[in-house]
């Protein structure tokens, strides 16, 4: 990976709505821009990949692999299964949708029952 890191699509989007959630902060490390609650990532940028990868709930991951693949795929890390996301084929709306639905599904129980969008 040689010279300068391009600016992950729909960035400034994603991290607006992604810090309005609780408990959630921003990451920086040598894979890209990651979101975290409670210490884990829910939402990242795999630079590696160049393409978003969000934490969501398994049935919901079937579904979309299954029904929009040409935006959502399969990816794995270890034994976990998470989805990369072509964000730029989203509009803003579905796009906040997905990461608070990463972030319900990996923030504490506690914190989750106190949200009220």
């Amino acid at each position: 990976m040689a010279g300068k890191i391009a600016r992950p699509p729909k960035l400034a989007r994603i991290r607006r709505f992604a810090l309005t959630l609780p408990g959630v902060e921003e990451r920086n490390d040598k894979y890209g821009p990651s979101f975290q609650v409670n210490g884990k990532s829910f939402t990242l940028y795999w630079v590696p990949e160049e393409r978003w990868v969000l934490r969501l709930p398994h049935h919901q991951e079937m579904m979309l692999f299954d029904t929009r693949p040409e935006t959502f795929s399969p990816m794995r890390a270890g034994r976990l299964l998470w989805a990369y996301v072509a964000v730029e084929n989203l509009e803003a709306r579905e796009l906040d949708d997905l990461v608070q639905a990463a972030w319900r599904y990996t923030a504490p129980k506690k914190l989750v029952a106190s949200y009220s969008p």
